[in-house]
């Protein structure tokens, strides 16, 4: 091992010395998420017990619109009318309890007879229950429909088959967001603060009297942020899965790389401030100034649907839009790095960013 490398992880041990005096510093960087994720935890567990029923319907005929009046009426139904392909993508991600599929010729009259017609649900295999209950409310009101219109052979039909699919909940779309959340206020706040304050007390000037180049000593602290990042972000997925059952679909080596790329954005826009600012009255309005929008318009605790047109298309260009999206793509849908090369460009494009105006704006003193 040679004097440089010697030196570096001497530096690194006496950062992390330096990051855990700070006993707010931990407060902040654990206990506060942890306090976050209990409470959308236990909301996620105590959301509307309303069974989702996403319906198609092809048929367009007065017996189907009654049919969908009917099911509007359960109270324990939530009724949304959609396209196949939209009901069945909601239903693989859990969105959806059940999905019905109203054939064409349901309800069709020929003769002045209504021909038979067969309305197929679909449930998802790994929560089974709720579209079995839902199919069994179902079956009900299409029988009432069958007597009404006739006392012999049963004409109108309701088949129901499972589907494979992830069992996703309210907790598996917020912990990505707030892991989202975490790392950019660790890395905002973790950095410019700190920084700053050795800027204004000498040290940073007094580093560079030492025979250790403060190159060494600026990168010993971003290590031990980064390290103190993922352990957060390690712990916060351990107790969202033990306690709140977690869910992750696609794979973890993935979701470790977007966070890494994460918190390394965010370290880089915490060295921008710092290297701005002259002292720690500064630092506060603009980390602030950055990181309020992002968290409130980024789509971290709820999804950017609702947004206006060119609110969306701004936010759509965000650091923690990409970071965010992209962790929960991974985690709630399985997909991997080629499946979602608009997140990935636009978080190393972040990245170049971020460190061209955090070299520009350094300064020791």
């Amino acid at each position: 091992m040679n004097q440089k490398t010697r030196s570096f992880l001497a530096l690194t041990k006496a950062s992390f010395k330096m990051y855990y005096r700070n006993k707010g510093a931990i407060i902040f960087s654990l206990l506060l998420p942890v306090a976050l994720m209990s409470i959308f935890g236990f909301l996620s567990k105590g959301t509307s017990n309303a069974l989702k029923l996403g319906i198609t319907n092809h048929a367009k005929t007065e017996l189907a619109i009654q049919f969908i009046d009917a099911l509007k009426k359960v109270e324990a139904f939530k009724v949304i009318e959609e396209s196949e392909e939209q009901a069945r993508a909601e239903l693989g991600k859990g969105d959806l309890d059940l999905q019905i599929i109203i054939p064409e010729n349901f309800g069709v009259t020929e003769s002045g007879q209504v021909q038979p017609g067969i309305i197929t649900t679909r449930y998802n295999k790994a929560k089974p229950q709720s579209g079995r209950i839902a199919s069994m409310i179902i079956t009900q009101i299409i029988t009432g429909f069958d007597k009404q219109l006739t006392h012999a052979t049963t004409i109108l039909e309701v088949k129901s088959e499972g589907i494979a699919a992830n069992n996703l909940d309210y907790f598996d779309f917020i912990l990505p967001g707030l892991l989202s959340m975490t790392i950019m206020q660790l890395g905002i706040f973790g950095v410019a603060f700190s920084f700053v304050a050795l800027k204004a007390s000498g040290a940073l000037r007094r580093i560079q009297a030492t025979p250790v180049h403060p190159i060494y000593f600026v990168l010993a602290q971003a290590t031990v942020r980064l390290l103190v990042s993922l352990a957060s972000v390690f712990i916060l997925v351990a107790l969202g899965t033990y306690f709140f059952n977690f869910h992750m679909v696609g794979s973890y080596v993935t979701f470790g790389l977007i966070t890494v790329t994460g918190i390394l954005i965010f370290l880089g826009v915490g060295f921008a401030i710092a290297g701005w600012a002259k002292d720690e009255t500064q630092v506060a309005p603009v980390a602030n100034l950055i990181q309020l929008p992002l968290l409130l318009l980024s789509g971290i605790f709820f999804p950017r649907d609702g947004f206006p047109g060119w609110l969306k298309n701004i936010t759509d260009y965000f650091p923690l839009t990409y970071v965010s999206h992209a962790l929960r793509k991974v985690a709630n849908e399985g997909m991997t790095f080629a499946d979602i090369p608009v997140d990935i460009v636009g978080m190393f494009v972040w990245l170049i960013i971020v460190y061209a105006v955090a070299i520009k704006l350094f300064r020791w003193e």
